[in-house]
């Protein structure tokens, strides 16, 4: 009999326990709700009411789920291991207010650098190298005794009115049903999403913590729903549908009227391997020490179409795919074309990359794309040139060549310098011909592709020439660290007189201007590797991060300080969106 009273008063108490976690659950979803609602308000804001929806139902849907896939695991068995009411409500309240601060950690790091706290982050976060600055992030914690405060009196209050909570179950079932609603639902608005390029619920991807929306593109292609090869082809032209948005330039560019405006010439080598190579294009290398030749010039990429983004856009390559998903033309050519410059535009490879068709040139009529040898595209610039000094309007003019380098072309590598090395010399020849040079600024630099087995963070491999011919400078050699980024800005404020500060459309550097440098960033489409002295650091777009010494070995043990840190995260992330 006594056994049996047991059992009964064992099977109560569990009873009571359970009924208990769910409610204390029921409390904590509308509170990580509540919370994580903030998302919604940082992340940038979708245009279209599908997309509001979606943001909306989403949060819902994964917070809620989230809140009970933690109770399910970590607290609904403490209470059958326990049979303790005391140290289940002690368990689930330090449970819930630790969920709770790692989420607000979280809301800091996303509206700061638009990624979500990983184990890399935190441990650059705690790193006791940098007291100061870690104390600027301890200020989150005084929300804790807060938070535990809150906890304890809902898991008190709600353990003495259970009796009077649980008759009102009928408003349980409505409830979470309706969680369940939106979680299944913003799962299946995103599969039709993703399947058909709906950009704004697919750049909403990243915007949740532990999120992973779900996709069924090859479902959707294997029975006929989608046509196969679309997605990826779509991907090519418009950039990642997951892309973040960005808001380039930040502010409006205000400039001053030309009184003796400049020609620019800029030209290009694609697949130009090594610096050395400039020693085997004697006529480049006579030109280049009667001008300015800047030695320890960078490319940002190691592929030629975001070397080049970075030419025209003055942004790091990871900001290319939303460059490109958004079709923003680069503040430059609009400056030149508001200027009333003469464009000219000339490519070995046709322009056949996608970030010219659908960014950077979106504004022109590009005829279909055609690869020309180098000398073909020399003559067509020779052709065009000369109908713009048959011009009675003699506008200035802006003139792109993007020449090539073809290491699987039947043409050795050295004739195919020797091309170049004569095609550079007959542009600068007509110049001088038509007495243009002296008015001309002649910008020659190169983007190189390396191949994939190619260490990505090796300097050597993006060190490029840049040669500068302007007017009214004195031939010289810089030797201080530049990249491509400083191109557009320093033709920005130098030759177009643009008032705008720079951080307003570019993260470069002015190439004239001496000032102290702590690094040179270059990258990928997901990634930045930040080039110091002594060292590299290649951090991806979670907030991992590798660092590699001098000789490209990597230092397993070193980490990385947290103001370096929030250097590098707040200068690469200042033009993604925020509300």
């Amino acid at each position: 009999m006594v056994k049996l009273e047991n059992n009964a008063l064992h099977n109560d108490r569990c009873s009571q326990i359970i009924s208990w976690g769910h409610w204390f659950a029921l409390f904590n979803i509308f509170l990580v709700i509540a919370f994580g609602s903030r998302y919604l308000f940082i992340a940038d804001w979708p245009p279209t009411f599908l997309g509001r929806l979606y943001a909306i139902i989403s949060c819902i849907g994964h917070f809620s789920f989230l809140t009970f896939i933690v109770y399910l695991i970590l607290i609904f068995p403490f209470g059958f291991i326990t049979q303790s009411v005391k140290w289940n409500r002690i368990v689930a309240v330090m449970i819930a207010t630790i969920a709770i601060t790692l989420l607000l950690i979280d809301i800091e790091m996303f509206s700061g650098f638009r990624m979500h706290l990983s184990f890399s982050l935190w441990q650059v976060l705690t790193s006791p190298n940098d007291n100061i600055l870690s104390s600027q992030w301890q200020k989150l914690f005084i929300f804790v005794p807060f938070i535990l405060l809150i906890e304890t009196i809902f898991a008190l209050w709600s353990w003495r009115k259970l009796r009077s909570l649980n008759k009102r179950r009928r408003y349980f079932r409505p409830v979470i049903g309706i969680f369940i609603l939106c979680f299944v639902s913003s799962h299946l608005i995103h599969i039709w999403a993703d399947a058909n390029f709906y950009r704004p619920i697919t750049m909403q991807r990243s915007s949740l913590p532990i999120s992973y929306p779900l996709t069924a593109r090859h479902f959707l292609e294997r029975y006929g729903f989608i046509q196969a090869g679309n997605y990826e082809m779509r991907v090519e032209q418009e950039g990642n549908p997951f892309a973040i948005a960005v808001e380039y330039p930040l502010g409006k560019i205000s400039f001053n009227p030309l009184s003796k405006p400049y020609n620019i010439l800029m030209i290009v080598v694609d697949d130009w391997y090594s610096v050395d190579q400039l020693s085997n294009l004697p006529k480049l290398e006579k030109f280049a020490k009667q001008h300015i030749q800047f030695t320890n010039h960078f490319s940002a990429s190691n592929q030629n179409y975001l070397g080049e983004f970075s030419l025209f856009y003055g942004l790091d390559a990871n900001y290319y795919n939303s460059i490109l998903a958004s079709h923003k033309s680069s503040v430059l050519i609009d400056t030149l074309t508001k200027q009333h410059y003469n464009i000219g535009l000339f490519s070995a490879q046709g322009f056949a990359h996608p970030l010219y068709h659908y960014a950077l040139l979106s504004n022109f009529s590009l005829t279909e794309a055609k690869k020309q040898t180098n000398l073909e595209v020399t003559q067509l610039w020779n052709k065009w040139y000369a109908n713009i000094k048959e011009q009675q309007n003699q506008a200035p003019w802006f003139s792109f060549i993007q020449y090539k380098i073809d290491r699987r072309s039947k043409v050795n590598l050295t004739n195919q310098m020797k091309g170049l090395d004569d095609n550079i010399e007959n542009i600068v020849t007509t110049l001088q011909h038509y007495n243009a040079f002296a008015n001309t600024i002649v910008v020659i630099t190169a983007a190189n592709k390396l191949h994939d087995h190619d260490n990505h963070f090796q300097r050597q491999l993006f060190n490029v020439p840049l040669i500068v011919a302007w007017p009214d400078k004195s031939s010289a050699i810089i030797a201080r660290p530049t990249a491509h980024v400083d191109i557009m800005q320093t033709l920005m404020q130098d030759a177009l007189s643009v008032t705008t500060a720079s951080k307003q459309y570019s993260q470069g550097q002015n190439l004239f201007v001496d000032n102290e440098r702590k690094w040179l960033i270059a990258g990928k489409e997901n990634q930045i590797t930040a080039f110091f002295a002594d060292k590299s650091i290649v951090i991806n777009n979670t907030g991992g991060y590798l660092i590699y010494d001098d000789h490209d070995k990597p230092l397993h043990h070193e980490q990385i300080g947290l103001a370096t840190f929030l250097q590098l995260l707040t200068e690469n992330r200042r033009f993604m969106v925020t509300n």
